[in-house]
């Protein structure tokens, strides 16, 4: 089907939002990465697992399909390709796979940052009803 004299100028826009899109969201994993291993935890850690829960939900309820490629195939873009994003195909492709990866690793090291916080908290707290111990001397 050719491509309308609308369609050219429409794909290139959605192509540009998806990408800036895809761009916020990696932006959002690899913080995640990073203040996980850092242990960090403030106000753009939640930001950033926002984002990238919104999309991650928004992804699957879609049938795992991002809502801009079937809007992006109206407008020109080859079907079954990922050619409604400005990247290499084959990092285009994979995107699922990666990110799955990178986001999951994310969360464990959050995951182990908050459990590691949470016992050195728990160290120097008294239960009550609890006699601590001292040492003779």
């Amino acid at each position: 089907m050719p491509l309308g004299r609308l369609d050219r100028p429409l794909l290139v826009a959605i192509r540009t939002v998806h990408s800036a899109i895809f761009l916020v969201e990696l932006g959002s994993i690899l913080w995640l990465l990073v203040t996980g291993l850092a242990g960090r935890r403030d106000r753009t850690v939640a930001v950033a697992a926002g984002l990238v829960a919104v999309e991650s939900a928004v992804f699957v309820l879609n049938d795992r399909v991002c809502p801009l490629t079937p809007l992006a195939e109206r407008h020109g873009a080859v079907r079954g390709g990922v050619s409604d994003i400005f990247l290499p195909d084959v990092v285009a492709r994979t995107i699922p796979l990666w990110s799955s990866a990178l986001i999951a690793i994310a969360f464990a090291l959050h995951l182990r940052a908050w459990l590691r916080a949470r016992d050195r908290a728990g160290a120097g707290v008294v239960r009550r009803g609890v006699t601590p111990v001292t040492p003779p001397g």
